[in-house]
């Protein structure tokens, strides 16, 4: 198996990406050359996009584009007017803009998902920065090598090994979602966050995939929540915030992981409809600095603004844990709680029902 090159893969996408701008009266739609939605491309007034549709869809497409409400999910069957079934989904991003994917419905609601070979996730746990209780986890991608070890993606070559990645997103999701339904059946109320890069989010078909996991394992909207580094999504803009809206459409969360660490992180925040951000560690680690602790306060007070949580990452020490507790961070995550841990361990230290965290390192390993 071979990695794919994400420059490849986003080029090799077929969904086609849309914008609504109330304030310009145009909706603008981005498709690959080749693609079946390729006579769709262009900017189009909101009457004449319409006028593409079958008639059942066009009002409730009006209605939602031109509404004043925020957060609003779209998921609308159409036929376009060459016949064609296609499927528009996204989000609401704020009053007079939307964005989402436009793509062609495939024949059947399943889709399979492709295993890959050794890929064995582990949970790093992460804590309610308030009171100390656990909060949910984030899914780590691992791979079980001939010896039995368990490494990340950077040692694959070691063992001569790799990986498909045109597959590790479908089967990492698949695998934490299920996870994630364990564990809430013995823990209650707890999310999943899994990191996916620029070249995983490029496939449009991974929207259907997230819906449909999301929907087999019987669980809440936005307790399964999908984490995109803006380096990564910087790759390709637009993709990456239409991906994000239909994501959110589809019933997944959204999280900006390493917040801090690019050059346009507040812009962000205006485009992407998040539930959440994560502190980058490099970010947390200047906590000690009086003028990193003015940064951090205020980056937690413009996302609570924004109705996003944040979560520090990189917390190591008891000092670290209580400083991000008193400036209003919301969760903590860090090798303060232990290194990431497979699923029969998880299960175990859920079931011992030991107290909240202690600040202490947990006591399992893998």
């Amino acid at each position: 198996m071979t990695r794919v090159d994400e420059t490849t893969a986003i080029r090799a996408a077929r969904a086609a990406v849309w914008h609504w701008s109330k304030l310009d009266a145009r909706l603008t739609i981005e498709a690959e050359p080749a693609s079946p939605l390729e006579h769709m491309a262009g900017e189009w007034t909101l009457e004449e996009f319409l006028s593409q549709l079958d008639g059942l869809a066009r009002s409730g497409v009006e209605k939602t584009l031109n509404g004043k409400n925020t957060d609003v999910a779209i998921d609308q069957k159409v036929t376009l007017r060459n016949g064609d079934a296609a499927r528009i989904i996204g989000s609401v991003i704020d009053n007079g803009t939307a964005r989402g994917l436009l793509y062609a419905r495939s024949k059947s609601s399943q889709h399979k998902i492709t295993n890959v070979d050794g890929l064995e996730p582990v949970y790093q746990p992460i804590w309610n920065a308030k009171t100390f209780e656990l909060a949910g986890f984030e899914a780590l991608a691992r791979w079980r090598t001939p010896t039995g070890e368990l490494i990340g993606p950077e040692g694959l070559s070691e063992f001569g090994l790799a990986a498909d990645w045109t597959h590790v997103a479908p089967t990492m999701l698949d695998k934490a979602a299920k996870a994630l339904a364990r564990f809430r059946a013995s823990v209650g109320d707890v999310f999943m966050q899994v990191n996916l890069s620029a070249a995983e989010i490029a496939r449009a078909a991974l929207v259907q995939e997230v819906e449909s996991i999301i929907r087999s394992c019987g669980l809440p909207r936005d307790v399964l929540r999908i984490e995109l580094t803006e380096q990564a999504a910087l790759r390709d803009v637009n993709r990456a915030l239409g991906a994000f809206a239909a994501f959110r459409a589809a019933g997944a969360g959204i999280v900006l992981d390493d917040f801090g660490a690019g050059h346009s992180s507040l812009a962000w925040l205006a485009d992407i409809p998040a539930d959440g951000l994560k502190l980058d560690q490099r970010l947390t680690s200047m906590m000690t600095r009086p003028r990193g602790r003015i940064i951090i306060k205020s980056i937690i007070e413009l996302a609570h603004e924004l109705d996003m949580t944040v979560t520090a990452e990189g917390v190591e020490t008891q000092m670290l844990a209580k400083q991000m507790q008193d400036v209003g961070c919301d969760y903590l995550q860090g090798f303060i709680s232990g290194e990431p841990i497979c699923e029969d361990a998880v299960l175990e230290f859920l079931r011992s029902n030991q107290t909240p965290l202690s600040l202490q390192p947990m006591d399992v390993s893998l």
